[in-house]
């Protein structure tokens, strides 16, 4: 049973870490569901590329000039 000891110390941390990343991974907030209908439009309510990022540079331009 000695003989065991250390083995069962050494599943016990790893236990302890392994319990504490799971833990920390499922209390993360999730991501809000996005509505369907407004997927992929643009602040102008064009039809944009999906992941196509959004640049708007209105003042900035102006101010530029």
């Amino acid at each position: 049973m000695y003989a065991l000891l250390p083995y069962l110390w050494i599943l016990f941390m790893v236990g302890l870490v392994v319990s504490t990343i799971v833990t920390v991974i499922r209390s993360r907030p999730k991501k809000a569901p996005t509505p369907k209908t407004t997927e992929g439009l643009t602040t102008d309510g064009n039809l944009s590329e999906p992941g196509e990022p959004i640049l708007d540079f209105g003042d900035e331009l102006a101010q530029i000039k």
